[in-house]
């Protein structure tokens, strides 16, 4: 994962198309967390899962079974 910390925001600024959207990246380094009380999946439902967990963490909503029913 740390490669991608550094890589990302590098990425970013060399695919921006103009100044404007390149001076609103910055080269800091992402940061990550590994949480580890996200409810199981169901086999199968893996992709759909993933999807909602990433829709819930940009929104800043808590991922719990409780959101996901």
């Amino acid at each position: 994962m740390e490669p991608f910390l550094y890589m990302v925001p590098y990425l970013l600024v060399e695919c921006a198309s103009s100044n404007e959207q390149r001076a609103q990246y910055s080269l800091e380094p992402f940061t990550y967390e590994r949480l580890t009380n996200i409810p199981q999946a169901r086999a199968g439902d893996c992709g759909v899962y993933a999807l909602k967990y990433i829709e819930c963490h940009a929104l800043g909503m808590p991922f719990s079974k409780k959101r996901l029913c």
